[in-house]
């Protein structure tokens, strides 16, 4: 049996066909989640929204029509759902640091650290690791949406500069450039950890 293009599993989606659907979620679940979890770091908000992107591209089929890549497509709507999720977190108040002094119930003050930290230990070369992979987490969250957009999707989903211009909506060589400058700042950033 041949297996049918994305850009023809959408339009038989377009015309209500809820298997060629199936097939669509069940192909790109899994890129269109990691996706979204290196663009927010929650894990949890990132299944909510991977479902929104599903969602939502249910919901527009009917308007579809196969101008680029279907993945150009459905990258375009995760990618907004993102940029919206962004614009909420900036909206929130600032969490407590883990630094900030807090009372307990007989009224003596700590950490915040102190409740929250893993008391169990291990062994120590899974701390370094975990911390570096924090680290890692950290510098690409320090990245600008674009650069860490561009490298996300170059990097994380292996997408071509090519799908990736047309996903983010500029020319190829602003994502060349982007994505040079989000590995220079990755590595000024994570050089301290080379040593």
């Amino acid at each position: 049996m041949v297996e049918l293009r994305d850009e023809d599993l959408m339009l038989l989606a377009r015309e209500g066909d809820e298997e060629a659907f199936a097939t669509l979620v069940t192909r790109h679940r899994v890129a269109i989640l990691n996706f979204i979890y290196r663009m927010l770091g929650d894990r949890e908000v990132a299944e909510d929204l991977s479902q929104e992107v599903f969602v939502r591209l249910w919901a527009n089929a009917k308007t579809y029509a196969p101008v680029a890549k279907f993945t150009t497509f459905i990258y375009h709507i995760a990618r907004n759902l993102c940029r919206d999720q962004i614009d909420k977190y900036r909206r929130l108040p600032p969490i407590a640091s883990l630094s900030q002094e807090v009372p307990d119930a007989e009224g003596h003050v700590h950490l915040l650290e102190d409740e929250v930290r893993d008391r169990r230990g291990g062994p120590q070369a899974e701390l370094l690791k975990r911390e570096r992979d924090l680290e890692i987490e950290a510098a690409i969250d320090a990245l600008s949406e674009e650069q860490r957009t561009i490298f996300v999707l170059t990097e994380v989903q292996g997408m071509s500069y090519r799908e990736v211009a047309d996903v983010v909506g500029c020319p190829v060589g602003t994502v060349a450039s982007r994505k040079s400058a989000a590995f220079k700042a990755l590595r000024d950033r994570l050089a301290p950890l080379q040593s």
